[in-house]
């Protein structure tokens, strides 16, 4: 299974496109905004 960090801010497309990711078999690490995402990918 492959992994994406997906950011984005707005949390009800998070959740949408996160949701449809996740059909399309990607697990998903998630951040609201840049600085969380770059903490996560570190």
């Amino acid at each position: 299974m492959k992994t994406i960090l997906f950011i984005e801010d707005e949390s009800a497309l998070q959740k949408t496109l996160g949701e449809v990711l996740r059909q399309e078999g990607y697990e998903l690490v998630s951040a609201l905004n840049g600085e969380i995402g770059l903490r996560l990918a570190s």
